[in-house]
């Protein structure tokens, strides 16, 4: 099998799924009917939103500050936490071979 012959399969599997690629799902052209993909855009958000307050608590002196936003992370994290499984459910939906 040539190379060529290697890179024509693989583009046609990468078109064959193309629609199960959470990237391209993002982009602002793709109609927004899809739950999972709108749910997984605002977890993704969130999760970074988290990660820059960690990240700021870090460095932050002020030790009223740091608790206040360690509890802001906290609070972010347990909501993403009763949001996981609604996100599984929709991915079982999307991709039935996950089972």
């Amino acid at each position: 099998m040539s190379v060529i012959d290697l890179i024509t399969r693989v583009d046609a599997i990468c078109k064959k799924y193309d629609k199960y690629d959470v990237d391209k799902q993002k982009e602002p052209n793709v109609a927004g009917d899809d739950a999972f993909a709108r749910l997984y855009g605002v977890i993704e958000a969130d999760v970074e939103s988290a990660v820059q307050k960690s990240e700021l608590a870090a460095t932050e002196k002020n030790r009223a500050t740091v608790v206040a936003m360690n509890a802001e992370i906290r609070r972010t994290k347990a909501r993403l936490l009763e949001e996981l499984p609604k996100l599984q459910r929709l991915a079982f939906k999307k991709v039935p071979a996950l089972h």
